[in-house]
């Protein structure tokens, strides 16, 4: 694979953040204000891909009608030496799937704010009209404090209308299979509950240390969340409580009409509950 330059532009690379199949995310530095920003930049051998700059120019135009502390912002969308990158907020933290790697314990004690900041972040993009679609660990960056930003807006998609409610369908079915909810699986129109059902895989994964459903087969995967039921988190986790469990088991409702009708009320729960029988840390 070809290499990306040193330079984009006023833009110096610094390190690389993270990978992708079609997309690297780079710290850069301007080189004449030395402000510093993180670059989402299409790889060099799909830099001529069309549907690789409508994805793009799609994920900026998402956080442009978007403005929340919790929500990453993008500034624009650049082309210097033919290579198209966003250039967007740098938020220097690790995501939560490289911290629960590094164990579950060490994020208990700001668990409640992770969940309830990305959220808010939801909420904010639900209000706006969106649908995020990909709602992971790998696309939640939470600082020590536990102050989180939402990344990754690029398969966002707009609430379905009535039309598209009668007719079905919701166009490619795109996602993460750990964290798809059966109707995105299915192909169907999503709205806001189809990120309720992959934020309650997220909270699981965040007290269980896995999410919900595994398999090295991906479609045993994905009929899994179709039907099987998700294991008791206290099982996994003998300190979460019930009220956390039940929460857990809402959002994971298989039907979108059991689940919680809106990610207001996820937060009006979450406002009331304690997640842990011992206070953690």
């Amino acid at each position: 694979m070809a290499k990306l330059p040193d330079t984009l532009g006023s833009l110096k690379l610094v390190q690389q953040l993270g990978v992708g199949r079609h997309c690297e995310i780079w710290e850069a530095i301007d080189i004449a204000s030395k402000a510093r920003a993180a670059v989402k930049v299409v790889v060099p051998g799909k830099a001529r891909d069309v549907d690789q700059r409508k994805l793009l120019e799609h994920e900026l135009r998402v956080a442009k009608s978007v403005s929340h502390p919790t929500v990453i912002r993008i500034d624009r969308l650049s082309d210097e030496g033919g290579l198209p990158h966003l250039v967007m907020e740098l938020y220097p933290h690790a995501n939560l799937k490289k911290q629960i790697a590094a164990g579950v314990e060490a994020l208990a004690p700001r668990l409640q704010r992770i969940v309830t900041e990305t959220s808010l972040a939801l909420d904010h993009l639900h209000d706006r009209g969106w649908v995020h679609r990909d709602v992971k660990p790998d696309n939640i960056l939470a600082a020590p404090d536990g102050q989180v930003k939402l990344i990754d807006l690029a398969i966002a998609q707009r609430k379905p209308g009535l039309v598209a409610r009668l007719l079905g369908g919701s166009g490619p079915v795109q996602g993460s299979p750990s964290y798809m909810s059966p109707e995105q699986i299915r192909g169907q129109p999503l709205d806001a509950r189809a990120d309720i059902y992959s934020l309650g895989c997220v909270l699981f994964e965040l007290l269980a240390g896995r999410p919900p459903f595994s398999s090295p087969n991906t479609n045993d995967l994905l009929n899994k969340h179709v039907s099987a039921t998700p294991p008791a988190i206290e099982s996994l986790n003998p300190n979460a409580t019930t009220s956390v469990s039940k929460l857990i088991r809402q959002m994971l409702a298989k039907k979108p009409a059991d689940r919680p009708a809106s990610m207001r009320d996820v937060l009006t729960q979450l406002r009331t509950i304690r997640f842990f029988e011992r206070a953690a840390g």
